[in-house]
C-alpha cells in the first residue's frame, strides 16, 4: 500500500512545470514561519529546533523554563504554521527531487523521491508530539519528548539526504549538458 501511494504521488509531482509554484509556496510558507517567529517569540526564547533536538525532560524544561507562558503559546503557534511548512518543502522537495530522477530505473528513483516524503511524515509526528508537550508543560513525558525527538534527527537526516541527492544529480545535468554543448 505505501508503495502505491510513493508511485501515485511521484507521478503527480515528478512534472518540471509545478517547480514554480511548489517553489512559491516554500518560500512563502518559509516566510510566513520567519516572520510569525519574529512577532510572536519572546526574546530571549530559544527557538523551534532546539525544542525540537531536547531529547531530554530536563532540557526541555529548561527551554520552556526560559522561554515563560508567552514563549510555550510561541511554540504551539510556530508548530501550526509548521504544518503548511511540511506541505510546502514536501512538495518542493519531492516535486525537485523527482524531476531530477525520473529517467533513473523506478525502484532507485522511488527509493530518492520518498526522502522527503518521510521527513513530512515524521515532521507531522514530531508536532503531534510537541503539542501534546507544550499543551501541558506541567505534565512532560520523558518518552514523548525523546520520540519527539528522534522523529525531528531522522527528519532532518533525511532533508540533508534529500538536499544530497538534488545536488548530486543537478551537478550531473549541467555536467551533460555542458559535454552536448560542448
Amino acid at each position: 500500500m505505501p508503495r502505491k501511494i510513493i508511485e501515485f504521488l511521484f507521478n503527480a509531482l515528478s512534472v518540471k512545470e509545478f517547480l514554480i509554484f511548489t517553489a512559491t509556496f516554500f518560500v512563502l510558507t518559509a516566510f510566513a514561519m520567519v516572520t510569525t517567529d519574529s512577532f510572536v517569540r519572546p526574546e530571549g526564547c530559544a527557538g523551534l529546533i532546539p525544542l525540537e533536538l531536547a531529547f531530554t525532560k530536563p532540557v526541555f524544561e529548561r527551554i520552556l523554563g526560559e522561554c515563560g507562558a508567552e514563549g510555550v503559546r510561541a511554540h504551539l503557534i510556530l508548530i501550526w504554521i509548521d504544518y503548511l511548512f511540511i506541505i510546502a518543502y514536501t512538495g518542493f522537495l519531492g516535486n525537485l527531487t523527482g524531476s531530477l530522477v525520473k529517467g533513473l530505473e523506478r525502484g532507485r528513483a522511488l527509493t530518492y523521491f520518498s526522502l522527503p516524503i518521510f521527513a513530512g511524515a515524521l515532521d507531522v509526528i514530531e508536532n503531534l508530539l510537541l503539542q501534546s508537550q507544550l499543551s501541558n508543560p506541567d505534565n512532560l513525558s520523558s518518552l514523548i519528548i525523546f520520540a519527539a525527538s528522534t522523529a525531528a534527527c531522522i527528519k532532518f537526516l533525511l532533508i540533508i539526504a534529500t538536499v544530497a541527492v538534488i545536488v548530486y544529480y543537478l551537478l550531473l545535468a549541467v555536467t551533460k549538458r555542458t559535454k552536448t554543448a560542448g
